[in-house]
């Protein structure tokens, strides 16, 4: 008996415990600097909000973000559940507030792409979704490159829009080589290039073709973190994935791996609480 009661007392604290995570967030800074930066600047990157809300219409997220003063902010996907009506409005409120702070942009993740799908069942509510989005004056990115401010510079935004096949559960279907020029511009070697690539697993795919940083999320940090070690499992049932969260670098390039700001299917948060990325980029030996 004394055995089931400490069995029932720990189960309720980890469901408590849980709770408690899954309606807290951080705020993670990173530096990236570059001689292609002439002066400062910052940016916000939320990924992976599916819809979540902290705290009545996002205000505790929208009051970081401000905090931030971003002159960009960035969303690389999925700030929707594909399967879940009720994360569309929720959504659009958020963007609606946020492109009163600074200039939003977007890019598909794995649950906006799968909705271009017409035999999906929230495919129409996509269409007008996407239309309403747009008319908040929010840009969306489509595997495509365009010139944008970054404070007082000039820099190179793509966005990358993988086909859902490289998002097949529990395995990592290799890229082919040409992949990224074939689909994108090569990037201007005077330029800085941002990336926004949902899906991390490619990381050394997107530093190869150019990108001075790219920005993921995807695996929401993983399901359960290892402090010291890293994700366990990822929510694509992948074991120990290899790019799972923070700065990973290749030759002097970034990739930055958010762990995202909601969950979706498995709201399972383990030593690996939510965040919202602050970008700081300067100029080189500022």
């Amino acid at each position: 008996m004394t055995i089931l009661i400490i069995i029932l007392f720990v189960i309720l604290g980890y469901i408590l415990w849980q709770k408690w995570e899954l309606s807290q967030f951080e705020v993670t800074s990173f530096e990236i600097s570059s001689c292609k930066l002439k002066k400062p600047a910052a940016a916000a990157v939320i990924a992976d909000l599916h819809g979540f809300s902290y705290g009545k219409s996002n205000q505790r997220l929208l009051a970081q973000v401000r905090r931030i003063n971003p002159q960009i902010i960035l969303i690389p996907g999925d700030i929707i559940v594909s399967k879940y009506e009720e994360t569309y409005p929720a959504a659009l409120r958020t963007l609606e507030e946020l492109v009163k702070i600074a200039p939003v942009y977007y890019s598909y993740g794995n649950h906006e792409s799968r909705l271009r799908d017409p035999e999906k069942i929230n495919h129409l509510l996509f269409l007008e979704y996407m239309e309403q989005v747009q008319a908040l004056g929010v840009y969306v990115l489509e595997t495509e490159s365009r010139q944008i401010s970054l404070g007082e510079n000039q820099i190179m935004l793509s966005g990358l829009e993988l086909e859902l096949d490289y998002y097949e559960k529990g395995r990592i279907v290799p890229m082919e080589p040409s992949y990224m020029k074939e689909h994108l511009p090569e990037p201007r070697k005077d330029m800085f290039q941002i990336l926004l690539a949902h899906n991390p697993a490619y990381a050394k795919n997107y530093a190869e073709w150019g990108a001075d940083v790219t920005f993921c999320g995807h695996n929401h940090g993983g399901l359960i973190r290892i402090p010291g070690v890293g994700s366990v499992i990822s929510p694509q049932l992948t074991l120990f994935p290899r790019y799972d969260a923070g700065d990973i670098t290749f030759g002097g390039r970034h990739v930055i791996v958010s762990r995202g700001l909601g969950t979706h299917t498995f709201h399972v948060r383990i030593f690996n609480r939510a965040e919202l990325l602050e970008i700081k980029f300067l100029p080189e030996n500022s």
